[in-house]
């Protein structure tokens, strides 16, 4: 017998499927599917960028004040809230999706 050691060296993620199939831009200022419209973001050398990271660390954590570490801003927001599979299919069961032949319809996903 012999105890074995793993560690996850890195992870495949198809960000690119899953806008595809889920309808949610994965690009750009609202990309994070988790934070959704609440992502603190913006623009830095050419690119979007994150922003407002010690809102995934406890309330309590000596991080969240140290302004000079992150983005030169303290966190006071709660992280957000985790939603629910029958959360999500009543909003996806709300959205009307018009179709044409010339133009698809994209439904408004942020104010739901």
């Amino acid at each position: 017998m012999f105890t074995l050691r793993a560690a996850v060296m890195w992870t495949v993620n198809d960000f690119s499927a899953y806008a595809m199939v889920s309808g949610w831009s994965t690009k750009g200022y609202m990309a994070c599917p988790v934070s959704k419209a609440d992502v603190t973001s913006g623009w830095h050398a050419g690119k979007v960028c994150y922003l407002g990271h010690q809102i995934w660390l406890p309330w309590d954590h000596e991080w969240r004040e140290k302004d000079k570490v992150f983005d030169g801003n303290t966190e006071h927001r709660l992280r957000p809230r985790k939603w629910s599979g029958d959360e999500i299919m009543e909003q996806l069961n709300r959205l009307d999706f018009a179709h044409s032949e010339k133009q698809l319809v994209r439904p408004d996903l942020l104010h739901i």
